[in-house]
């Protein structure tokens, strides 16, 4: 019967302090914070991908993005590609876009695979800074041209099956943990839903 007299005083205290936030630090410190992440990844960057940044230009938006937590992203363009790099909460990603397509993106993984076409069970993954750094030094002028606007048609039919590929296996994955954790508790029939 207490607890339910606080409630209300509660919601009330916490809707006052969010209030205060957005008014006197959110639309300052948010936009410094996104910017300072924003500049220790470029420079980490500049720092791994020389050959990369030397040749390659940085993306200015018009439009700030403020990110959750401690992530940072920037985008880089060289030639046909556009590479977004994005770190935070202890991971690293490396996408790729063709120029012509901006809005068509691809993690790396997925397009080493679909440059080797190979299974998916034998591509490794690259997470870290420096190994999509040496992936990239040792690959670009391929990824390059795989992306160029006469093989990116070509080279997206394999893209798309790798991301499907992924799809699938992410759901049998999802479907083999739920059957560990709670086996057939709640469900009838069997099998993994695709």
């Amino acid at each position: 019967m207490l607890d339910m007299l606080w409630v209300p005083p509660m919601r009330v205290f916490f809707f006052v302090c969010k209030v205060v936030d957005k008014i006197c630090f959110s639309w300052w410190y948010d936009p410094w914070r996104q910017r300072r992440a924003n500049e220790a990844l470029w420079y980490d960057v500049q720092r791994e991908f020389y050959f990369l940044t030397s040749i390659g230009e940085l993306v200015k938006s018009k439009k700030l993005e403020i990110h959750p937590f401690d992530y940072a992203s920037i985008r880089v363009v060289l030639k046909n590609l556009c590479f977004r790099f994005t770190r935070g909460r202890g991971e690293f990603n490396a996408l790729i876009s063709p120029v012509c397509c901006p809005n068509d993106s691809y993690y790396l993984e997925w397009v080493l695979a679909a440059l080797d076409s190979s299974d998916r069970a034998e591509t490794q993954r690259v997470d870290t800074l420096n190994e999509v750094a040496q992936v990239l030094r040792s690959r670009l002028d391929e990824i390059n041209e795989s992306f160029s606007a006469t093989k990116y048609p070509g080279f997206r039919e394999k893209l798309l099956r790798e991301k499907e590929s992924t799809r699938i296996l992410t759901r049998q994955a999802e479907w083999e943990l739920n059957q560990r954790l709670y086996g057939n508790r709640g469900r009838t029939g069997g099998g993994p839903l695709l």
